[in-house]
């Protein structure tokens, strides 16, 4: 089943505010402030909570809470590929993700 776009916008965010691997616990908390999730969750009018959508990336092991029944959330090695190759394909992606959390598109 392919990513929802808000799920990679979610995946882009937490590459870009390095929260990766498990270096660094970053509770749930903190990587929703960070990745700005109301704004993502606004644009793309998402009814699901934060929690569902990690939990469902964390099935995918695209995501990684270290066993700790997801009080903290870091990407993982895969979700890191997967961002990578992301970005290769798509290089103007992180340039139309930053207009959509100022707001502008």
């Amino acid at each position: 089943m392919p990513l929802k776009p808000y799920e990679i916008a979610i995946l882009l965010q937490m590459y870009d505010e390095r929260i990766i691997g498990p270096g660094g616990y970053t509770s749930l908390q903190t990587v929703r402030s960070k990745i700005n999730w109301r704004r993502i969750a606004s644009f793309y009018r998402v009814k699901e909570s934060f929690d569902s959508i990690a939990r469902r990336l964390l099935k995918k092991r695209l995501v990684s809470d270290d066993g700790k029944s997801l009080q903290v959330l870091f990407l993982d090695k895969l979700g890191v590929d997967f961002v990578v190759g992301y970005l290769d394909e798509n290089p103007n992606v992180m340039k139309d993700l930053e207009e959509i959390l100022r707001g502008r598109k």
